[in-house]
């Protein structure tokens, strides 16, 4: 569900990626490159944006054994906004927000600002929700009950984050989102093809947090 390519900051094309996932027998893969406001990872513009689409449908006219969504991973900037244009983001098979910068807001700001962009019209997953980097940076403040509450009212997915440096949301973290019935996605994050493997340490998360089937949404078929 969240996966970059050379378009923002990843390593590889589209149709790398998207047949590194098809060998590992993923019927689906959803392509979420950075928008503009990560200027640091290569950030898409709309109008790139848009150029990536026309090529993604191009790709799905070729492809065999696999389906290339189109996503976006959307910068949340400080009040909880989207730096992507809202007919760019309706255009899109899956909108990921992200936070990347002002970590340090007070738990109040932070909270508001996650839950200003749950109620976006068009997010479908908070992307890390909790914004730590193993033994590098520590979770930010945040209310999690109040974003569990409103991301489940509003049916938006949280992240499973994947990538080894984060695997956030984590296990605590996966079992009390069960008891406010989220339902979770899990993202591999990856920026290489070998990084498409790291979805197995997304499902010991998963696990570990006593989640099931049906409490992910990347457990169902692309027609469910």
């Amino acid at each position: 569900l969240h996966v970059h390519t050379h378009w923002s900051d990843g390593a590889h094309t589209i149709p790398g990626m998207a047949e590194a996932a098809r060998k590992i027998g993923c019927e689906y893969i959803t392509i979420c490159d950075h928008s503009a406001g990560l200027a640091v990872a290569h950030g898409m513009t709309d109008d790139k944006i848009l150029k990536q689409g026309r090529e993604i449908a191009e790709l799905n006219r070729e492809f065999e054994g696999i389906t290339v969504l189109h996503g976006i991973e959307a910068n949340i900037d400080r009040d909880g906004k989207l730096d992507v244009r809202k007919d760019v983001l309706a255009g899109l098979d899956f909108v990921v927000g992200s936070i990347h910068s002002g970590f340090r807001q007070p738990e109040k700001e932070m909270t508001d600002r996650m839950l200003s962009a749950i109620h976006h019209d068009h997010i479908d997953m908070i992307g890390h929700p909790t914004g730590r980097l193993i033994q590098k940076r520590e979770p930010y403040a945040l209310d999690m009950d109040a974003v569990m509450e409103a991301a489940a009212a509003a049916h938006v997915l949280m992240e499973i984050n994947a990538f080894p440096t984060r695997l956030d949301l984590t296990d605590v973290h996966c079992r009390r989102a069960r008891t406010f019935g989220v339902t979770m996605g899990i993202g591999t994050d990856a920026h290489h093809t070998d990084h498409l493997g790291y979805l197995d340490l997304g499902v010991a998360v998963a696990r570990r947090g006593w989640l099931e089937e049906g409490d992910v949404v990347n457990t169902r078929s692309l027609a469910e």
